[in-house]
């Protein structure tokens, strides 16, 4: 079918928009916007991809000029996509933009399944999850004025769809932080709404076991927020020097039929067992490298014993008892929403807490969080028996997103500044700088 190198098909069918609508797990909502909230009134659902396109078509017809020093050439044609419609760019038929929203080179063209796909978004993660979703495919758009697709056809090994895909998200990210600040008409954009903006981009996350060189490959979750948030946080040309040698991607194929068969998920107490093997022994030399040879990490416990840790969430510190301690039933629920290794991020965390302790560093959630991304990106190199899946670096994203656990002092205080977004930088910084970087 043409054009679907660039599409975004949405795994209604698997659950993923909708793993954000319910809590299986009671957790402490944000107490306050991380960023300024600009007031606007609501624009109506029916006006939301309208309004959305508009302001990306005026947003890059100043922003291109200015950042790349060419001119701009507006978007041919924006074209929502019903059942009943005969002709389609670049597709046989109506039914082959069911569920997906692409960009077509060929007509100029951002295409979207006005009947399933963006309604769907709407009705889960909002106007900001609409924008978002155009906002990528606008990214395309930019990429082709570039000459990207160009040197996509003739360079294939060094422009791979993932990477596109990369700048594409990036591009969203610029996008969006400049909504951030000025707002189209009815789409405000505070903290709240990019967190809503990221999930309804990590549905469109690649299945597990895609591997980044695979033909058609998007991204896992971590990847793809990623580069939402170097986007976010960067500007234009930031998402034009991406390249397939400056930018790693993470995801990767099951190791054993073994881990495919179970979707990368172990049994709550083998992952209880693996984690409380590993974690203790990473942190022990974490702390030696920073000036603590000989420290004992505490162990991993099911037990709170006299400790009141509740507050912290399903897994918390101890420091009573030099302890970390788990709610077993919590992690098997979490678990059940997410896959394993969101349980294991929050173990993570809280070993982060005990050597900041034995640091006498200062014991705060954004560095324990920091420090749970310098754990999983020392699995990513791990070689041993405990190690990662397809989907735990997404599992890690999805819990961090939505709750705040793993941002909690020992006091299970959250700092109210702090939102997915944050959580989420956090722990990239941990995974690609490592521990230093959360100890600087």
């Amino acid at each position: 079918m043409p054009c679907t190198a660039r599409a975004l098909v949405v795994a209604l069918a698997a659950g993923l928009l909708l793993a954000g609508c319910s809590q299986v797990v009671a957790g402490r909502p944000n107490a306050a916007a991380g960023a300024a909230r600009i007031t606007v009134a609501p624009v109506a659902d029916a006006e939301v991809a309208p309004t959305a396109v508009a302001a990306l078509q005026e947003y890059w017809r100043a922003q291109f000029p200015a950042a790349f020093g060419r001119p701009w050439r507006d978007i041919g044609r924006f074209l929502p996509v019903h059942a009943r419609d005969r002709r389609v760019p670049c597709v046989r038929s109506a039914a082959d933009v069911k569920g997906q929203a692409f960009y077509c080179p060929a007509a100029d063209t951002v295409v979207w399944d006005a009947d399933g796909l963006i309604p769907e978004v709407l009705r889960v993660e909002g106007p900001t999850g609409v924008l978002v979703v155009l906002a990528h495919e606008v990214g395309h758009a930019v990429q082709n004025r570039l000459g990207l697709d160009e040197l996509q056809e003739r360079q294939p090994s060094r422009y791979p769809t993932i990477l596109l895909e990369a700048m594409a998200d990036c591009s969203a990210g610029v996008a969006l932080a400049h909504f951030a600040q000025q707002p189209p008409p009815g789409l405000a954009l505070g903290a709240d709404e990019r967190d809503r903006a990221m999930s309804a981009l990590i549905a469109f996350r690649d299945p597990l076991g895609v591997e980044p060189g695979d033909n058609g490959a998007h991204g896992n979750a971590f990847d793809r927020v990623s580069a939402f948030q170097d986007g976010y946080d960067g500007a234009a040309t930031t998402c034009a020097q991406m390249t397939i040698t400056n930018r790693a991607f993470t995801q990767r194929a099951f190791g054993s039929r073994a881990d495919a068969a179970r979707r990368g998920n172990l049994p709550v107490d083998e992952l209880l067992e693996g984690v409380g093997t590993d974690a203790p022994s990473a942190f022990a030399r974490l702390a030696a490298s920073a000036g603590l040879p000989g420290w004992q990490a505490p162990p991993l416990s099911t037990t709170a014993g006299r400790c009141a840790v509740a507050a912290q969430g399903p897994a918390a510190w101890c420091p009573e008892e030099n302890t970390v301690v788990v709610d077993r039933a919590a992690i098997g629920q979490l678990e059940d929403r997410f896959g394993d290794f969101a349980g294991a991020t929050l173990i993570a965390s809280r070993y982060g807490l005990a050597v900041l302790q034995a640091l006498r560093r200062e014991t705060t959630g954004a560095s324990a969080i920091c420090l749970a991304g310098a754990y999983t990106g020392g699995l990513l190199k791990a070689d041993g028996s405990f190690t990662l899946s397809p989907g735990d670096l997404d599992e890690a994203v999805e819990v961090l997103l939505r709750q705040d656990w793993a941002g909690r002092d020992p006091a299970g205080a959250a700092d109210p500044r702090q939102h997915g977004y944050e959580r989420i930088a956090l722990f990239r910084k941990g995974v690609v700088s490592g521990p230093q970087a959360c100890l600087a």
